[in-house]
């Protein structure tokens, strides 16, 4: 019998005082996500699934009472995270905000309500909204059109549901601006509008729940591997800068997600992120916890009091990211300088480097760190110099090298998906192409730049330009058809010759001319973040076609770019020790590309000095581990610890790198914090502070 089947047994008080104190931590996480715009992925461990069911459902009356929209969707074999799309779909089915009627769900009806209290205007407040909020995709132009169209909406609400249940509406309308559909490829950046549409229309923040995810055990290792992998990316991309904003997602399941050969705990990737044991032993579990259990463990004694939620300052909304995200281990998304030890010579050497592509040459260069060195906070100063210097940063991670490293022509939208441009709300070029391809006055504006391209220039961006014209010119649809080629969505599936490959370079070189002649941006920064994954696991065919994509990108192609491979000290020694024989092949290859420049990146590898980011020594622990506790304070006010100095002590001698050092600062803050503000539990009420 399932366990989900079983009678649901009778939780002692003192299971329903933890659950209250789960609730009131959840709860005063959702008011700091909607102060600092920010969002995290939570999960829940439950002994079987009515007591999540349960807890949720307080939770989610609670969190209506607070201003913020709810859905919950269940998790099942044929809808797990590996088809995203899925998922979205029935969130916004289920959807219920605030004010509105219990039966009153999903999009049509949060519409209903927006145009409920705008009688007048009710699309110019839309308009004035999504623009604050900047979403802009698929979601918001249907939106708009049925607040446009209302009362006389049904034929609007036809498409919307059109669009949620997967139809590509541009290829049964024959529009000429684009609207695709709801995918798995979409799913993603779909969620992130949606929150961002809520934000729009009013509303403090949403509170996701995905429950019964022990499901996932059941999959086959492909889609196990791939619904796993979906998740990590969730936890560690949510809260990016066009990520999801005022959101708290949570994942619920009972222990077999968490413990077993098909559970988390065998997935490395997520278990790092996910299975994390506190080193605070307090008396309640703070907000932000990774993983929490839904059932009170060991002798736990609440002491007749409860805490209470407590709204967050709003001034301090970046230092609040970066305490939420530090606490999920995570590296702060803005550069926080007030967590930062040594930041004054990461400001030099990105001076020296921007100093040297103003040049209008391709600046390369090397940083190397063990792995929760800093790396990542180097990177995070680069994409901020980069964007205040009007550069767009595009960001190829090798996480899924043995795919698609080796394969322009398919890891390019996945670039464009992760780019961050100079622009209000740091949109991705995937987000600016929808904004390009969503309105009549977009496209024409792009295509009289790609005709300026293509008439004024030379070259593979000029080249480019000539191929998207004569798509457009061929299309019913010109948006459909631009939005396809330059979002690359028709080399995903192409398989690696020099052809698709040369394709796919000369439509970034296009885009890089876009950005300059419609948003006036300079020459781009590449950031190549976890290089050491060319070590892990891959053959070395599969090696040297990577290799082959780095000629391009670090060979000196792109002119007045900035380009930064980022790598730990042991997977340097391997690539600089193979590099001559590796790329000594690629440049052998009869199908290799004059613009995969084997022999620069060879002399780049071999006689670039890195950047290194040492480790710290023991007094800039002791200045990181003090820096934190007071940018904690810049939050949460300065918390009472009279043991502080000799905790600093172990922490520091048992903390392996600053990272996790953070990470321990921030969960005793936090506990010490949260205790403090505990009042009895006679004055508490579930949906109060």
């Amino acid at each position: 019998m399932d366990a989900r089947d079983l009678p649901p047994e009778q939780p002692a008080p003192r299971e329903v005082l933890w659950q209250q104190a789960l609730i009131r931590a959840s709860l005063q996480g959702l008011e700091d996500v909607a102060a600092a715009d920010a969002a995290e992925v939570l999960f829940a461990r439950s002994r079987r699934a009515s007591t999540a069911a349960a807890f949720f459902d307080q939770l989610g009356e609670a969190a209506l009472a607070r201003g913020f929209a709810v859905a919950r969707v269940g998790v099942l074999e044929e809808r797990a995270f590996d088809t995203l799309d899925g998922l979205v779909r029935n969130l916004l089915l289920s959807l219920r905000v605030p004010g509105a009627s219990s039966r009153a769900r999903g999009w049509a009806a949060v519409l209903d309500h927006f145009a409920a209290a705008h009688p007048s205007s009710p699309v110019a407040a839309f308009d004035r909204a999504a623009a604050r909020y900047g979403a802009a995709g698929d979601l918001s132009v249907l939106s708009r059109e049925y607040l446009d169209a209302s009362p006389r909406s049904s034929r609007v609400a036809a498409r919307l549901d059109a669009w949620l249940s997967g139809t590509e509406l541009a290829r049964v309308e024959g529009r000429v601006t684009a609207l695709s559909s709801l995918t798995s490829i979409t799913a993603r950046r779909a969620l992130g509008e949606f929150t961002r549409l809520l934000r729009a229309l009013g509303h403090h923040g949403l509170l996701m729940v995905f429950e019964g995810a022990e499901v996932l055990t059941r999959l086959s290792p492909a889609r196990r591997d791939g619904s796993f992998t979906v998740l990590r990316e969730l936890v560690d991309n949510a809260d990016g800068g066009r990520g999801l904003v005022a959101a708290q997602l949570w994942v619920s399941g009972t222990a077999a997600l968490f413990d077993g050969p098909r559970a988390i705990t065998a997935f490395r990737p997520l278990a790092t992120r996910v299975l994390v044991t506190s080193t605070f032993e307090g008396t309640f579990p703070p907000p932000h916890r990774a993983l929490v259990d839904l059932s009170p463990v060991g002798d736990w004694d609440p002491g007749g009091v409860l805490p209470t939620v407590r709204p967050p300052p709003r001034e301090a909304a970046s230092a609040l990211r970066a305490v939420m995200r530090a606490s999920h281990g995570l590296p702060p998304a803005d550069p926080e300088v007030s967590m930062s030890v040594g930041h004054e010579r990461i400001d030099l050497t990105i001076t020296e480097l921007f100093h040297h592509a103003a040049l209008e040459s391709s600046v390369f260069a090397l940083v190397t760190g063990v792995y929760g060195a800093g790396k990542s906070h180097l990177l995070m100063h680069l994409t901020a110099r980069a964007l205040s210097e009007r550069r767009p940063v595009f960001r190829l991670a090798m996480e899924h090298l043995d795919a698609d490293l080796g394969n322009p022509q398919r890891h390019l939208r996945r670039m464009l998906d992760q780019a961050v441009l100079p622009l209000p709300s740091a949109p991705s070029a995937l987000d600016r192409l929808v904004a390009w391809t969503r309105s009549s006055v977009g496209v024409y504006d792009l295509l009289a730049a790609l005709e300026d391209i293509a008439t004024s220039t030379t070259g593979d961006a000029a080249v480019a330009a000539r191929k998207a014209l004569s798509r457009a010119s061929r299309h019913a649809g010109a948006g459909v058809a631009l939005e396809s080629f330059l979002g690359a969505s028709d080399l995903a599936a192409r398989v690696g010759t020099s052809t698709y490959r040369k394709d796919a370079y000369q439509r970034l070189q296009l885009w890089l001319e876009l950005l300059a002649r419609m948003d006036d941006c300079r020459g781009p920064m590449i950031l190549i973040d976890e290089a050491e994954n060319l070590y892990r696991g891959l053959s070395s065919p599969q090696r040297r076609a990577a290799l082959r994509s780095l000629s391009f990108y670090c060979g000196g192609t792109l002119p007045g770019s900035c380009v930064v491979l980022a790598i730990t000290p042991d997977a340097l020694t391997s690539l600089r020790h193979e590099a001559g024989e590796l790329l000594a092949d690629v440049t052998e290859q009869r199908t290799v590309l004059p613009s995969e420049d084997a022999a620069m990146l060879r002399r780049r590898i071999t006689w670039t000095r890195p950047v290194e980011v040492p480790e710290l020594d023991a007094s800039q622990r002791v200045v990181l581990a003090f820096r934190v506790r007071a940018t904690h304070a810049r939050v949460r006010g300065e918390v009472d610890d009279p043991r502080w100095a000799s905790w600093v002590t172990g922490a520091l001698s048992d903390a392996a790198t600053p990272r996790e050092l953070v990470r321990r600062v921030i969960d005793r803050l936090e506990g010490l914090w949260w205790r403090s503000g505990a009042a009895p539990t006679g004055h508490i009420v579930l949906n109060q502070s």
